[in-house]
């Protein structure tokens, strides 16, 4: 049975994105956020938005929806808040299709144990948002809202040391954000007279001496993540 309807819990960055994404491919969306200051917005940009609490008992998606029909984002900006609404939404609908953001690999795990399907992380939403940004020039303002707005988040290039345990190693071998919760964004090949490469396009590579892999995710974690790859 296919899925008409999708419910959006949020607007941000993230859940603008997942509108932008998912636009063609349901009937009807209907968006729902947790204060005015985000209804306000919504509005402001061509949306409309109902308000919702955390303590709801959800009765209004009961008898408005068929849950059959039904896809849920929970893309609310704080993680435990996002679980909690995992967790309320999966104990009142089991049969409800539920994605939730996810904002660090830990947090996946929680999504997952509270009950949602599917889990998106927010660094692979961020990078299909510059994606866009290369073939759609006129998005370029929504990566200057993610990255200037999260003050923690950043982007990093590293050269590969000849010392580097990633040496020999091809991309699709190394879990970027299963092992340093980081996002390979793109890579020079410095074999290929420094041709760049966009990593999210599904391109492998065997790592030399001397690439340049972009990074984004945490800057602390960046930092680890250059440590390693000195050895």
């Amino acid at each position: 049975m296919r899925r008409t309807h999708a419910l959006i819990f949020g607007y941000n960055e993230y859940s603008k994105q997942i509108l932008a994404q998912i636009g063609g491919n349901y009937r009807e969306i209907t968006l729902f956020v947790s204060n005015p200051e985000e209804m306000s917005v919504a509005i402001k940009e061509g949306w409309s938005a109902e308000l919702f609490d955390l303590s709801d008992d959800w009765s209004v998606i009961e008898e408005r929806f068929d849950i059959r029909l039904l896809t849920t984002f929970c893309a609310l900006a704080n993680d435990a808040e996002n679980v909690f609404l995992t967790i309320s939404l999966r104990s009142t609908f089991e049969s409800m299709l539920i994605i939730a953001l996810s904002q660090s690999h830990e947090s996946t795990l929680k999504m997952k144990s509270a009950g949602a399907d599917k889990v998106m992380p927010v660094l692979q939403i961020a990078a299909n948002m510059i994606g866009d940004m290369i073939t759609k020039p006129n998005v370029t303002h929504v990566i200057h809202d993610l990255l200037y707005e999260d003050e923690g988040l950043g982007v990093m290039e590293v050269k590969i040391d000849q010392h580097s345990p990633l040496i020999g190693k091809y991309l699709h071998d190394i879990d970027f954000g299963g092992d340093f919760d980081l996002i390979l964004l793109a890579m020079v090949d410095n074999e290929r007279e420094n041709s760049f490469s966009f990593a999210v396009q599904g391109y492998n590579h065997h790592i030399d001496k001397d690439d340049v892999l972009v990074l984004m995710g945490d800057k602390k974690k960046l930092a680890l993540f250059k440590q390693f790859e000195r050895g």
